[in-house]
């Protein structure tokens, strides 16, 4: 006797941030639907992605309403912070520094992500979803608003229907490799490597400290370095260094593989990542008297990927499980909250009868839009940008522009014009192409200074006993920072005429490196 599947409208696999907050708005938004959960791990364990932007914040606290959990259970973002070194410097104190001096002008959060993933799911279930877990996909028909899924449970295997499969699994990507929608980035070989540590040294009591013994670190910064994401920086790779709610802190490596060789996937890459952090001589200060927790050390042999198409008739792909391109300027939740808005849309819309005829195009223009984002961001922001990563002007003028027009084009219109979470990615739009174009501009340039640098022997000579600050709110400030980021760019640029005089009649150049020789760099 063949038994008939249950029929659901919304199916959702995995239900950590990205499929919870999706069912979770479902549910509000309309209460009727029928909306059920399926997710593999009895409980959530501690993952990556433990920093907020200023957008995702923004989805977190106004789209899914979570300020209180956040305050009570979450530390707050005090922004970005760089540091960098070269031979002079011996630590914090003779490392070049950018980052913020006053406290952060918009909320975001340093997240422990299992607690953040537990409580929107719990959220979700209380306002109706219901929940299967422990349970996993293992096979599904994919169908024009009618799909077929098999689930296994605890209890043994059972099929269930649904008018709506969103696929939440993340970086698995159930639905889209059941499709062949997955795609490596080739072009972007990075690498990740991280832990969370226990008693790692407090930053802001150690400037102050040092301060009373004559040092000056600490003086005219009155927000916290610590709440910041501190990021150690080098050719070829940068360090993050989050803190978190509980005492711990997390550290991880990404670096590109062109540049860098670090093994990751060795009996010994607890005792290589240990070593590559206490090299750097900023962070060594941070790490004296540290132990990292080895049972939690976890690796990405390959970080970026990109799925052809994240929408169809009845189906979508939300967060990780649609798209990842790298850690740096922390947009995982960002993408999160993209993806889940705009699916969330797609899925009412489909629903409202008098919308129904023009759903085929709204998806069409969903696939359009985020593929364009993911490619321009690509291109824009991290194509070749570990190239000049370990120099200090190069990078804090690349981050000036990139997060000056990440506030005048995306935060700001979302909290002053649309005064809400806004569903479009970074450019995603298409009348960004002028943004885009300026940014691929600057970071190809970038790179071509920070190569003529280093085949000058100047490597990171701008690297130690600098200070400037960065401050973005919802005034004037982003544009006073991109005048700044083009200020450096175009004395970066001037010392290039300077360089070019070096290597003919100076010292002897450097190397390229390997990849630019052979003409696989970006800049070829």
């Amino acid at each position: 006797m063949t038994t008939t599947p249950r029929r659901v409208d919304v199916l959702i696999l995995g239900g950590a941030v990205s499929g919870g907050a999706a069912a979770l708005l479902l549910k509000r938004e309309r209460p009727e639907l029928s909306v059920l959960v399926v997710e593999k791990q009895r409980e959530f364990d501690a993952k990556v992605g433990e920093a907020t932007t200023e957008m995702s914040a923004l989805f977190l606290t106004r789209r899914l309403a979570l300020w209180q959990h956040l305050e009570r259970e979450h530390l707050p973002k005090e922004g970005l912070r760089y540091w960098f070194a070269n031979v002079n410097v011996r630590g914090h104190a003779d490392a070049s520094e950018a980052g913020a001096f006053l406290r952060s002008a918009l909320p975001a959060f340093q997240l422990r992500r299992d607690v953040l993933d537990e409580h929107v799911l719990a959220q979700a279930v209380a306002a109706g979803a219901e929940l299967l877990r422990p349970a996993r996909a293992i096979d599904c028909q994919v169908g024009e608003y009618d799909h077929l899924v098999t689930i296994e449970t605890e209890a043994g295997r059972e099929s269930v229907s649904c008018r709506w499969l969103l696929d939440a699994t993340g970086r698995a990507t159930f639905l889209g490799k059941r499709l062949g929608l997955i795609a490596k980035n080739e072009e972007h070989p990075t690498s990740a490597v991280w832990c969370r540590w226990k008693d790692v040294r407090h930053l802001d009591d150690f400037t102050a400290q040092a301060a009373t013994q004559g040092g000056k670190l600490a003086g005219g910064n009155i927000g916290s370095r610590r709440l910041a994401t501190n990021h150690y920086m080098g050719f070829g790779y940068w360090v993050w260094v989050i803190p978190l709610g509980h005492g711990e802190t997390s550290i991880g490596i990404v670096f590109d593989r062109r540049l860098v060789s670090l093994d990751i996937a060795g009996s010994g890459r607890g005792a290589a990542y240990e070593e590559f952090l206490r090299a750097i001589p900023a962070l060594a200060e941070l790490l004296d008297g540290a132990s990292m927790r080895l049972e939690d050390l976890r690796a990405y042999s390959h970080l970026a990927y990109v799925s052809r198409q994240f929408a169809g008739p009845g189906w979508a792909l939300l967060g990780d499980a649609a798209a990842f391109l790298d850690p740096y300027y922390s947009p995982g939740l960002d993408h999160v909250g993209f993806t889940v808005e705009a699916t969330v849309a797609l899925v009412l819309a489909e629903r409202d009868e008098k919308m129904r005829g023009e759903i085929a195009q709204k998806i069409a223009t969903h696939n359009e839009t985020f593929v364009r984002s993911y490619e321009r961001f690509f291109r824009a922001i991290y194509q070749g940008k570990y190239y000049y990563m370990g120099e200090f002007d190069l990078l804090v003028a690349s981050s000036l522009l990139d997060t000056a027009q990440y506030y005048i084009f995306v935060v700001i219109p979302a909290y002053r014009l649309f005064k809400r979470f806004h569903w479009m990615p970074v450019l995603g739009q298409r009348e960004a192409f002028v943004s885009y174009h300026l940014m691929r501009i600057a970071n190809r340039r970038f790179q071509r200074i920070a190569i003529a640098r280093r085949e000058a022997g100047e490597e990171g000579k701008r690297n130690h006993g600098r200070r400037i600050s960065m401050r973005f709110d919802l005034g004037w400030n982003p544009f006073r920072m991109a005048l700044r980021g083009l200020k450096l760019w175009a004395w970066a640029e001037l010392d290039l005429v300077r360089l070019r005089f070096v290597r003919l009649f100076g010292k002897k150049a450097m190397p390229r490196p390997a990849e630019a020789a052979r003409g696989a760099s970006p800049l070829s």
